[in-house]
């Protein structure tokens, strides 16, 4: 089903953080009228890409109670709590700050934003004007969670990625193999248990 944006109004009830430039109506994601998915059970959460190549498909693969929101807030949907993808280049970073602006101007519908997600986009250290930039971004979210460049991801197609749920047992970092393709890596399976659980609170606190 085609996702359809809601028909934007002017001004907005939210209380805009004072001092908080709002992005422009080009800049913004669409509020999707329609939910994204029919099928149970729901996602738990969306990830929302703050640009092309993100990472987003790579995520919503491997981690089984998340969705791709397709570039825009799911709004319609029973459980629209989002979480942002972004590679830690700067066009990524500046492009997550557009959404997390977006998000604290309250023009998000009835979707909420669980937090950040970063993805380092080279092997090494992010040089220092990028690590500036990416704690600054990162102020603006509720939380946010790191991921390293894994280069194992690299020789894999989409269909070959191995799968998390919250089911699994934690990770054993002493036993996993970096050169195995049919194990989670230890830091995807820790990030997407701690997102999982920011969706089952904001569930329960709704």
């Amino acid at each position: 089903m085609a996702a359809a944006p809601i028909a934007r109004e002017g001004g907005t009830s939210h209380d805009v953080p004072a001092g908080l430039k709002l992005p422009s109506a080009t800049e913004q994601a669409p509020i999707w009228s329609k939910p994204l998915t029919e099928g149970s059970p729901a996602p738990a959460f969306w990830l929302l890409g703050a640009h092309g190549g993100a990472g987003v498909s790579t995520l919503a693969r491997t981690w089984a109670p998340a969705a791709d929101a397709q570039r825009g807030w799911p709004a319609a949907d029973r459980y629209p709590h989002v979480v942002i993808v972004a590679r830690t280049h700067r066009a990524g970073l500046g492009a997550a700050h557009v959404l997390l602006r977006q998000a604290a101007g309250g023009l998000t519908g009835a979707a909420t934003l669980l937090g950040l997600v970063t993805i380092a986009d080279a092997d090494g250290i992010l040089p220092a004007t990028l690590r500036r930039q990416r704690d600054l971004v990162e102020e603006l979210a509720p939380q946010a969670w790191r991921i390293p460049y894994l280069e194992i991801y690299r020789r894999l197609s989409v269909d070959q990625m191995p799968r998390w749920s919250p089911r699994d047992q934690p990770p054993d970092r002493k036993r996993f193999s970096r050169t195995d393709p049919d194990t989670v890596h230890p830091d995807l399976a820790e990030v997407g248990a701690a997102i999982f659980h920011a969706a089952r609170t904001a569930t329960t606190n709704r």
